[in-house]
């Protein structure tokens, strides 16, 4: 593309992608960008250049951990990490202070940060199907009052901590 900087949005699902692509770098005013269904395990530090990103949907990938650098997307709305391996939240969620829905459903979550309860224009948090417990849920729900949450039934799980 000649003109990056007229670029507002990329679907780039399915290019089945192990890595993101540092070309995707080039353009510094996307509002959206969405990574479903690739194969992409990590997210490199210049994630958290797009300071005008409003939506990033990573779903469906082999990511196993929540990236730091996403905590630098200030502007960000809506982030879909759903179906991967994800084990937890970051302590600095509340980075994301203009976070509106988070999409975790189909991960591995086993950490849910007390900062999460100071994402103050949060409306929906999805963690279906990831295997929680009663006391988690409780936990979850005492950060999130008036929230949209929605979790799968509970598991009669034991975790290794």
């Amino acid at each position: 593309m000649q003109r990056p900087e007229q670029v507002w949005r990329l679907d780039l699902s399915r290019n089945k992608w192990k890595e993101v692509d540092h070309r995707l770098r080039r353009f510094r005013y996307l509002r959206e960008i969405i990574l479903d269904k690739n194969k992409i395990d990590s997210l490199p530090p210049w994630m958290g250049e797009f300071q005008y990103l409003e939506r990033l949907s990573i779903k469906a990938n082999r990511l196993t951990r929540f990236s730091t650098a996403l905590l630098d997307l200030s502007n960000l709305r809506e982030l879909n990490l759903a179906d991967n391996m994800i084990d937890g939240i970051p302590e600095d969620i509340d980075a994301l202070a203009k976070l509106e829905r988070l999409i975790l459903w189909s991960n591995v979550i086993g950490h849910f940060p007390p900062s999460l309860s100071r994402l103050e224009y949060l409306q929906e948090l999805d963690l279906l199907h990831n295997e929680m417990s009663t006391d988690e849920q409780i936990w979850v729900r005492e950060l999130l009052p008036g929230r949209r949450l929605q979790f799968s039934p509970p598991c009669q799980c034991q975790f290794d901590d």
